[in-house]
């Protein structure tokens, strides 16, 4: 056998034997060669984004939140709520078409995030130059996630706050205008990947990117079909109104609905100010003209519907109790309200005058439009009637 046949012949054994021991080695010392491990964490974002439906002349609209909690789903199987301890302030104006980071956490891989609670602690607006106090119809949200996955990179959340803000005005008791300002959320959220290095800082605003706007687009129409309202009633018996709405949740998941809206014309009276006459008796204000609302909110409080129009004063402070409903798949409820329907604006301590009392009734044979309001929106015509 040649030279170069017994070379070539002992040179593949040697590096045959030298991959076996390379292979064995890395079998009993995989340290030596190490393989790039799985993370076993990702950063969640939360970001808030807000087209808010405003009164003419309104130029501000800021809104504190005091907590933003996920309910995560863990790889495990354990679920539970988690407080990200989130805090501040945010000018809604400046989050249209633009998203804000409002809340950051780390969470394990392989986690889910569903849910998301949004706990609002207060609203102020500023209308024609003055700024109010706004009383918020529900001041937690707690909404669905579209789109949910598990966490294997870094993933956000993106929180569509649509809130509709209702100016009411009345008389006080020297008859000039008082204004009050509700304002009614209505919120979907949906799971975007698009989460780029400017939007990991906390407070940091970021332009919506146009399929983050389609997505958002789609979420709201098929969140929308959860909630369906099936029948509505409403009619007038002097000074009381009678208003009932049934619906249903026609979803797959849960739907929470924080308050309801009835939008159209109606009746108002006054009742007479009280030391407030001439020199001949006569009330001097008896003809003024009354200021008629076309929007009345309401609370929910278990079944019942609550009119939010400034007649409890600690509701004047500037923030309502929790007014949420949640409904599982196939539920059915009736929310109904029966009574008078008034504005008592603050009495005039100074003076000793009460302020009068307005009350306000929807007019037999108008329509009035119902609007749902909570994961996104529903609405329904009823025509009001005289029982």
């Amino acid at each position: 056998m040649s030279t170069r046949k017994w070379t070539l012949k002992y040179g593949g054994a040697a590096v045959l034997a030298a991959i076996t021991l390379i292979a064995a080695v890395t079998l009993t010392n995989p340290i030596l060669f190490p393989t790039e491990t799985p993370k076993s964490s990702f950063s969640f974002l939360v970001l808030l984004t807000d087209p808010p439906t405003v009164p003419a002349g309104t130029t501000m609209l800021n809104l504190t939140y005091t907590d933003v909690s996920l309910h995560v789903t863990y790889l495990n199987g354990t679920a539970k709520w988690l407080s990200v301890n989130a805090s501040g302030t945010v000018n809604l104006f400046t989050l249209v078409n633009m998203s804000q980071t409002i809340a950051s956490t780390t969470l394990p891989s392989g986690s889910t995030v569903d849910k998301i609670q949004f706990t609002i602690s207060s609203v102020q607006a500023k209308v024609d130059g003055t700024v109010y106090p706004v009383t918020v119809l529900s001041n937690q949200l707690i909404i669905s996630i579209a789109n949910s996955q598990k966490l294997n990179q870094t993933l956000g959340v993106l929180f569509d706050f649509q809130p509709t803000l209702v100016q009411i005005q009345a008389r006080n008791s020297t008859g000039g205008i008082v204004n009050y300002f509700v304002l009614v959320p209505s919120a979907t959220a949906t799971v975007v990947t698009n989460v780029s290095s400017d939007h990991l800082k906390v407070g940091t605003i970021v332009k919506l990117e146009e399929n983050d706007k389609v997505k958002l687009i789609r979420v709201v129409q098929e969140t929308s079909r959860k909630i369906v309202i099936t029948n509505a009633s409403l009619s007038v018996n002097g000074n009381v109104t009678n208003f009932s709405v049934t619906f249903k949740n026609d979803g797959n998941t849960n739907a929470t609905i924080s308050g309801l809206t009835l939008h159209g014309l109606f009746n108002v009276s006054s009742t007479k100010m009280q030391n407030n006459q001439n020199d001949e008796g006569h009330n001097k204000n008896n003809d003024m003209e009354i200021e008629h609302p076309d929007t009345i909110p309401f609370k929910i409080n278990g079944t019942s519907l609550v009119p939010l129009l400034g007649s409890d004063d600690d509701e004047h402070e500037g923030i309502g109790r929790v007014s949420s409903l949640t409904l599982q798949s196939g539920q059915s409820v009736t929310l109904s309200f029966s009574g008078v329907i008034q504005l008592k604006p603050e009495h005039d301590e100074e003076k000793e005058r009460p302020a009068p009392q307005t009350i306000i009734t929807p007019i037999p044979g108008e329509t009035y439009t119902i609007r749902l309001m909570g994961e996104g929106f529903q609405t329904f015509k009823v025509t009001a009637t005289a029982a």
